[in-house]
C-alpha cells in the first residue's frame, strides 16, 4: 500500500527487547537472537621502550602529534612508567589510552635469585654483575672467594652474625663474622637513576663434601626500596620533561 499501512504493520510485527516491571523490579525481556551492535571503538597500541630516556625522547619530539597538556606521565611501580591520555567522554566509555609505555622488563635477562641458596660460583658472578659496586658488596665478594670448599661453621651462628672459616692464601686460615644485616645496590630499576640501596641478610650453609658453601641474600627492608626507586624515577622525569607534561607516582 502506497500509504505506509504495510511498513506501520510490520514495524508492530517485529519483536523488540522490552522494560517491564515485576514485583516491583525492573527487568528487560529481549527475544531470542536479539543482540545489541554497538560499534567497536578504536584503541591505541602504545610504544614500548626500555629506558627513561626513550620516554624522554619521545614527549620532546613527539612526532606523534599529541597535546601533551592533555596528557601525564604515571609511574607505576619501580620497572614501569605510562604516558596516559586524558579521560574520553561517556559514549567512549571514558577510556584512558596509553601512549608509551616504559619497562625495564624489556631488558631480559635473569634477575639475581633473592631468597634462594647458590653455588659459590654464580652467587660471585651474579653479585658483579647485578650490583652496584660499592664496599659492603667488594667485602662480600673477598668473603666468597675466600672460603675453602665444605667449610662453613654452622655451630657459631648468633642469628645476627654467622662465623665461616675462610682461607688466606695458601697458608692462613681464620675465622671471618659474615656481616648482617649488609647494605647492597642491586640493579632493580632505570638504569638513569641511582639504584635504592636495602638491607640484605647474607647466610651461608655447607654444601655436598668437595663442594663451596652454598650462598644467599635475603631481602630485609620490606620492600621500602620500591617506593625510593618510585621517588626517583619521577624527580628524574621531573627534571627532563616536567615543563611539558604532568608526572605523578
Amino acid at each position: 500500500m502506497s500509504d505506509g499501512t504495510f511498513v506501520k504493520e510490520l514495524k508492530g510485527a517485529i519483536a523488540t527487547p522490552a522494560m517491564v516491571t515485576v514485583s516491583g523490579k525492573e527487568r528487560i525481556f529481549a527475544p531470542a537472537g536479539y543482540a545489541d551492535c554497538t560499534p567497536k571503538q578504536a584503541t591505541i597500541t602504545p610504544l614500548a621502550v626500555h629506558t627513561l630516556t626513550g620516554l624522554v625522547d619521545y614527549v620532546r619530539e613527539n612526532r606523534d602529534g599529541i597535546v601533551l597538556g592533555a596528557c601525564l606521565v604515571h609511574v607505576v611501580d619501580h620497572a614501569g612508567v605510562d604516558i596516559l591520555h586524558q579521560l574520553e567522554e561517556e559514549e567512549h566509555f571514558f577510556r584512558r589510552h596509553t601512549f608509551l609505555r616504559a619497562g625495564t622488563e624489556l631488558v631480559g635477562g635473569e634477575p639475581f635469585r633473592f631468597g634462594e641458596y647458590q653455588d659459590a660460583e654464580s652467587f660471585f658472578v651474579g653479585l658483579q654483575s647485578m650490583f652496584v659496586a660499592t664496599p659492603a658488596r667488594d667485602e662480600i665478594l673477598k668473603l666468597v672467594a675466600s672460603i675453602r670448599e665444605n667449610q662453613v661453621r654452622e655451630t657459631v651462628d648468633s642469628g645476627v652474625s654467622q662465623a665461616v672459616n675462610t682461607a688466606s692464601g695458601v697458608v692462613l686460615v681464620g675465622s671471618t663474622q659474615v656481616p648482617n644485616p649488609v647494605m647492597l645496590a642491586p640493579y632493580r630499576t632505570f638504569r638513569e637513576i641511582e639504584q635504592p640501596a636495602s638491607l640484605f641478610i647474607l647466610r651461608l650453609k655447607a654444601a655436598p663434601a668437595g663442594d663451596k658453601p652454598l650462598c644467599a641474600l635475603f631481602e630485609a627492608d620490606g620492600g621500602g626500596w620500591r617506593l625510593a626507586a618510585i621517588q626517583g624515577i619521577k624527580e628524574y622525569l621531573a627534571g627532563q620533561i616536567g615543563n611539558l607534561i604532568a608526572i605523578i607516582a
